[in-house]
């Protein structure tokens, strides 16, 4: 039985964005097991990648707990098998990962089940929601507006899928974007929040491409580029685009889900900007930081943009100590930004903006000088994952306490622009 992306977000999504292992002797040895697996998977040795990721799964690795789930629960290369299925899709779930609850959510949902903790279909779906995971939104506003979770749910169908569809047009999600319109439209012809996101989409759609997101990317030292794990997540075809404008393909060699954090391997490392430099020590409260990225390209254009603010809590959301709190204003395409010091150095990696959901109409609106960065030491930390590259560019070099303006003028031909889509050229990797 094959999959389809509308049941389950499968193979390809998990299995090509790594995520880091709950418990392992060897990250840098995880990665080639899971890749072993995915290339055995795609010439149909579906007995070889059950081997390469069995052990991952016990250890914790959720992209192999999703594979083995998907595996059981099609009969692909292994007796079809419900309670294995349901076993590594709860695996995988609890540890946190948005996809897995999508996933798991889909699972129950489908054949009317409950763990043994009675946490069903809408529990799961509800929780990947939660985190701002639009695939399960849509999902939540299309069972909530078909009545399966109670009457009193029907009247939030129209606040998910409107939500949805907002996270789809961040993403560069046309079609997604439409899939919500047209469920809203199934509500009514005339619901307030169809013709808003409607309105929304009309004046994205001469940018959008359907199935393309864009970001923000930087390269390091040891020869890869950073980017947010959500710009590349699925994508099959990534390039980066460089001051120049020269096109250069790339692929994920690893990530972490949980940090939104991606790693991009080129053919070729030399052809990467100057690498930028890694704070040696975190940032301060109060201290003064900038990035420059690519906000919005569609309507700002490709030229590189600045945007300067401070640390204004050094923990994040929920006091989160992988995370800053920072004045500095963003907008989707600053996504995989570097947060600077004004030494040049990296502190952070652009990561999200808080927004409020108003309940009058269920529009999300960004909440001003209230953003996010991961702190650089995460991205340390994956990076110990990955061999260094031989051919990687010198960094940028520091000279002392220069002013805004001299920093921007050394790092702006840095950052690039990342692609990432289902079919985008040049094809060479």
């Amino acid at each position: 039985m094959g999959l389809t992306g509308s049941q389950l977000h499968g193979l390809a999504s998990a299995v090509l964005l790594t995520l880091l292992l709950a418990a392992r002797p060897s990250q840098a040895s995880g990665n080639d097991a899971l890749q072993r697996g995915w290339t055995a998977y795609e010439r149909g040795d579906y007995s070889q990648a059950f081997d390469s990721w069995l052990p991952l799964a016990r250890q914790g690795q959720v992209s192999a707990q999703i594979n083995l789930a998907v595996m059981y629960d099609h009969g692909t290369g292994v007796a079809q098998d419900v309670n294995h299925a349901l076993s590594w899709y709860q695996a995988a779930a609890h540890q946190g990962s948005a996809v897995a609850q999508y996933n798991l959510g889909l699972f129950l949902a489908d054949r009317e089940m409950l763990s043994s903790d009675d946490e069903d279909g809408l529990y799961w779906l509800f929780k990947a929601a939660a985190q701002n995971y639009a695939d399960a939104q849509y999902r939540l506003g299309l069972m909530y507006a078909d009545g399966v979770a109670g009457q009193v749910k029907i009247a939030e169908a129209p606040q998910w899928l409107y939500q949805a569809g907002m996270n789809y047009l961040s993403q560069g999600d046309a079609d997604g974007a439409r899939s919500a319109v047209a469920a809203l439209r199934e509500i009514s012809s005339a619901h307030q929040l169809s013709l808003q996101l409607e309105s929304q989409l009309a004046d994205q759609s001469g940018s959008l491409q359907p199935g393309l997101s864009t970001g923000t990317a930087w390269p390091t030292a040891s020869g890869y580029a950073v980017t947010n794990h959500h710009v590349v997540a699925g994508k099959p075809s990534i390039v980066l685009i460089n001051s120049e404008g020269e096109e250069i393909a790339a692929r994920v060699v690893a990530s972490d889900e949980l940090n939104d954090i991606a790693l991009l391997s080129v053919e070729d490392p030399a052809r990467l900007p100057a690498a930028l430099p890694l704070a040696c020590s975190s940032a301060r409260l109060g201290s003064s930081v900038f990035t420059i990225g690519f906000p919005r390209v569609d309507v700002m254009g490709t030229t590189p943009k600045l945007s300067l603010g401070i640390i204004s809590g050094v923990n994040g959301l929920y006091d989160d100590p992988a995370s800053y709190q920072i004045s500095v204003s963003v907008q989707p395409g600053n996504s995989g930004g570097p947060l600077l010091n004004m030494q040049g150095e990296v502190v952070g990696i652009i990561t999200s903006m808080l927004g409020t959901m108003e309940s009058a109409d269920g529009k999300t609106r960004p909440i001003a000088n209230i953003n996010y960065a991961l702190k650089a030491d995460r991205i340390e930390k994956l990076l110990l994952d990955v061999p260094r590259q031989t051919e990687a560019r010198l960094t940028v070099l520091k000279s002392g306490r220069d002013s805004l303006e001299a920093l921007a003028g050394r790092i702006q031909n840095s950052v690039m622009i990342v692609r990432a889509g289902t079919s985008l050229s040049p094809q060479r990797h």
